[in-house]
């Protein structure tokens, strides 16, 4: 049986964890590496950049994942809302004032409704 809503909010559950972990290393001043933070959360943003196609196909699979009941609505539009409604090429794709905790979350998101809906077929 599909289970169409969960009262979580798991997307916004990761972005919390991962700004937590991006914090604590901003407080350290360095990457996981040993190197400044500052070129490596630069470095992020520009990985996480969306073009015009990723931004449609993105927001393509939150709504199908909510459809099929992947996502419940709250997540889903925690989805669309990081992406906005248009595709900001101001922010890389995304939403203004979208953190990098959720452009990272929102992409393994998607990245793991792409490879059940590749196993699937």
């Amino acid at each position: 049986m599909v289970k169409f809503y969960s009262g979580t909010n798991r997307i916004d559950e990761a972005i919390g964890r991962q700004q937590g972990r991006i914090d604590k290393l901003i407080e350290s001043g360095v990457d996981l590496k040993g190197r400044p933070i500052e070129a490596s959360l630069e470095n992020m943003h520009n990985t996480m950049a969306l073009t015009v196609k990723d931004h449609a196909d993105f927001q393509n699979q939150q709504a199908r994942a909510n459809a099929m009941g992947k996502l419940n609505t709250d997540e889903a539009l925690t989805i669309y809302n990081a992406l906005g409604e248009y595709h900001n090429a101001k922010n890389g794709g995304w939403q203004d004032g979208v953190t990098l905790a959720a452009k990272v979350i929102v992409t393994q998101a998607v990245e793991e409704l792409l490879k059940s809906r590749i196993k699937a077929a």
